[in-house]
């Protein structure tokens, strides 16, 4: 419970208001009564003389008079049912005073109207205020009962009316007066003191009704220190039972309300401050004010939560404000309204070499201009002074525009200077080291120049469109290739307006929009790298390419190939009339081996036939010239397998039939058919194989063909008494190396590339032998390497898969393997 008024003050501002009013009252019946006594003393004497006196005797008094006498109707029912028709009396200021309250209406209704208004306001009588007793019943008690009657009247907007109630003779006599201004009567005065009263009174309850309920703590304090008086949130905050623990107990919001107490009692000065408390339970910053008043001092603690966060978001974003610029490669340095630095960077003190005890001295902008002339740190100048001047002025007269600055120092270095004005009257300075920029600037410069040069030297037609469709760069091919001439290029026209001068040699529009979607759209897949060709009407060939740039620009490229269009057909034709040539001298082949094979087979049977004494015994010497028959048809037999098989491989008929091949075995079996002819010529054969060197997949009777060429090759030659070495071993991947070395003459440098072409020999006869062992091999899925020294002899190497390719196989051997 919030604690009352101080009793001893309440008892002696009641006796001192009870005295003054007993007082002024006395008075007030003291005069009336004389006055009444003499109106009736002059009424007895003069009054028929005075009768017609009455108005101006009415119109003296400051208020308005209202009577009713018995010839009004319905007196008996005043004021319930009708107001009657009171005279009314008054002097024009009067009437116009009271009229102000009156309701809207017809001259002739004053009084109702007058009367209606007032009626049923809350009355004030001896200082209380009374809903009840309006000036409606105290009008109709004093007509039954003859119950006089003095109130107030309170009005909604602070005017108070002064109503008098009185019975004189069988006349109803009621007195209105507005008293909210009235000055020095006897009347006025007990008014006044009476509103004052009342105001004050229902001021003070409302005043202390509303710290009461106030959200926040309030105290108050004698002035001796003690707590005397808290409202409810005080307690809360505390954490007391209620008012009473608080006072007797003497709980402040926590010890530094007790100095500050103290501080405001001995230097009578308002403290203030803001501070954590722990209040209602909860710790928060509090802003906490003691101030003197009347008799001790007053307490206010207000939430300082909101604040202290916007206080501490401010401090957190000038210190990210702070690292933010010291992060920055561009030197900064604040200057505030009264010319001091009040902030700089780290890159302001790297740029200047400036050390950090210089900043310590609070110094100005004009010292940091002498510091740096000192050091030799700005511009050249004839007139320091004026420069200074000039510089220093800017704090007072801010141009309304402030252009860049590039200071040159005497160092060589160029400097970029941004000045900016901020709102509080300061100026910052942003210095950006533009020496480096300069430079490349140049030499970008020279590059471009290098770059255009090099690119009038191309005979590429070359433009580039920046990403608004302008033509950025080009060359002299480009306005050739499509006559174009400099004033059509002139200010870099878009790439849409020049598509009306590219339609007369290429009239395609469809193809134009696509160009013109690359350059200016921004989407990636749009503008990504693309090539082609067209023939315009002037039936010149010309490729084209459209790139996008890093920059967002796009290059287009043009490039005549006419003439090498022209060739490549020609080429074209002509290696199409050779293949058709080289087939059908294939074909020719193939049909003349296949002609070949009758009269061959016949000749070897006879040979046969005769070898075998079919015709009778034959002599030695008939006997060796039909053995020279039989090797003659062997050989020829040979060539014409070969010849067969070139055809098939070059009509890609030629399939293999795949199979499980021991390399160890086969290597053996293919030298066992060429010793004999070893052993004849005094040839030394050895074979340099590991047994277990595997298993490969492969057509084993076109390997045996292959290293039964090699051998044969070989041995052809090779000298008397020379050496034939066949080999084998594993390869990376599980396939197997196999080769022939021999010592014998050597294949011509000259001639080694051609060794393997069909009917080329590297040292005379048909030359299919080793044109079938590459082709066996590629078939293979293999490769042929040859390493031959003239006079020294020749090694040949085959390289062989562990599987050969099932594409090469035969179709029905490949579906059963299936």
């Amino acid at each position: 419970m919030v604690q009352d008024i101080d009793p001893y003050l309440v008892v002696t501002v009641g006796a001192v208001t009870l005295a003054l009013l007993t007082s002024l009252y006395a008075l007030r019946a003291m005069a009336f009564k004389n006055s009444v006594q003499k109106k009736w003393k002059e009424k007895a004497s003069e009054l028929d003389r005075k009768v017609g006196q009455y108005d101006s005797i009415f119109g003296a008094y400051p208020g308005l008079v209202l009577v009713w006498d018995d010839s009004n109707p319905n007196m008996t029912d005043l004021p319930q049912k009708d107001w009657g028709n009171p005279k009314v009396y008054g002097s024009p200021a009067a009437l116009a005073s009271i009229l102000r309250f009156a309701d809207a209406g017809k001259a002739k209704d004053l009084p109702r109207r007058v009367l209606n208004s007032l009626a049923d306001h809350p009355t004030k009588r001896e200082g209380k205020t009374d809903t009840k007793n309006t000036l409606r019943l105290h009008l109709g008690k004093l007509r039954r009962e003859g119950q006089s009657f003095s109130i107030l009247i309170g009005l909604p907007d602070g005017d108070v009316i002064e109503a008098d109630g009185r019975v004189a003779g069988r006349q109803v006599v009621l007195w209105l007066e507005d008293v909210s201004n009235k000055a020095e009567d006897e009347k006025a005065a007990i008014s006044r003191f009476e509103t004052a009263k009342l105001s004050k009174e229902e001021g003070s309850k409302t005043y202390i009704e509303m710290m009461t309920r106030a959200p926040f703590p309030i105290w108050r304090l004698s002035s001796g220190g003690q707590i005397s008086w808290v409202n409810t949130a005080y307690v809360k905050a505390v954490g007391a039972e209620g008012v009473s623990d608080v006072i007797d107990n003497q709980i402040h919001l926590d010890d530094m309300s007790k100095n500050q107490v103290e501080t405001v009692l001995q230097t009578g000065s308002v403290q203030e401050d803001i501070r954590h408390i722990i209040l209602d339970g909860k710790r928060q910053a509090t802003m906490v004010s003691l101030f003197p008043v009347s008799g001790g001092i007053a307490g206010m603690a207000v939430d300082a939560s909101e604040a202290d966060d916007l206080r501490q978001d401010l401090v957190r974003h000038v210190r990210a404000h702070d690292e933010l610029l010291n992060a920055m490669d561009e030197a900064i340095i604040i200057f505030g309204e009264d010319q001091k630095i009040n902030f700089h960077n780290r890159a302001f003190d790297n740029l200047f070499g400036i050390d950090a005890s210089w900043f310590k001295g609070s110094p100005s902008h004009s010292d940091w201009l002498d510091y740096l002339r000192e050091r030799h740190l700005i511009p050249a100048t004839s007139d320091y002074k004026a420069w200074k001047a000039a510089e220093l002025s800017l704090y007072t007269e801010w141009p309304d525009e402030m252009p860049d600055a590039l200071w040159s120092l005497p160092d060589g270095r160029t400097l970029r200077l941004v000045r900016m004005r901020d709102p509080h009257d300061g100026i910052s300075f942003l210095f950006s080291d533009m020496t480096d920029s300069i430079t490349l600037k140049s030499q970008l410069g020279t590059l471009i120049n290098v770059q255009s040069a090099t690119l009038d030297k191309l005979s590429e037609g070359i433009a580039v469109f920046g990403t608004d469709g302008r033509l950025k760069i080009h060359n002299s091919a480009f306005a050739k290739m499509w006559s174009l001439d400099e004033e059509d290029l002139k200010d870099g026209p878009r790439f849409s307006n020049m598509i009306q001068l590219f339609l007369p040699l290429y009239h395609i529009k469809a193809f134009w929009s696509e160009l013109l979607g690359r350059i200016t759209d921004p989407d990636p897949e749009v503008r990504r790298h693309v090539e082609g060709e067209i023939k315009r009407s002037d039936d010149k060939m010309f490729t084209w390419l459209s790139k996008p740039l890093p920059d967002g620009a796009t290059l287009l490229a043009w490039e005549d190939v006419t003439n090498a269009r022209r060739a490549e057909a020609a080429l074209i034709e002509r290696a199409q009339a050779l293949e058709e040539a080289d087939r059908m001298k294939s074909e020719f082949v193939g049909h003349v081996s296949y002609q070949l094979r009758t009269p061959l087979t016949t000749i070897s049977g006879y040979a046969d036939f005769l070898q075998n004494g079919g015709a009778g015994e034959m002599s030695d010497k008939q006997s060796e010239y039909v053995f020279a028959i039989q090797s003659a048809s062997e050989d020829l037999a040979k060539i014409i397998d070969d010849i067969l098989d070139i055809a098939a491989i070059e009509a890609n008929v030629l399939d293999l039939d795949l199979g499980d091949v021991n390399v160890f075995d086969m290597l053996d079996t293919a030298l066992d058919y060429v010793a004999v002819k070893a052993d004849d010529t005094k040839i030394s054969l050895t074979l340099k194989c590991d047994e277990n060197i595997g298993i490969i997949r492969a057509d084993e009777t076109r390997l045996k063909q292959v290293v039964h060429n090699l051998l044969s090759n070989a041995l052809r030659f090779t000298k008397p008494g020379g050496t034939i070495e066949l080999g084998g071993k594993q390869a990376a991947g599980g396939g197997v190396m196999i080769w022939v070395k021999d010592d014998g003459v050597g294949i011509p440098t000259e001639r080694q590339p051609q060794v393997f072409q069909s009917f080329e020999s590297s040292r005379g006869g048909a030359g299919l032998g080793l044109a079938l062992v590459q082709r066996f091999v590629d078939r293979h899925g293999g490769w042929v390497e040859l390493e031959s020294i003239e006079h020294e002899g020749t090694h040949v190497t085959c390289y062989l898969p562990k599987e050969a390719p099932s594409e090469s196989a035969h179709p029905e051997l490949f579906s059963e393997g299936v």
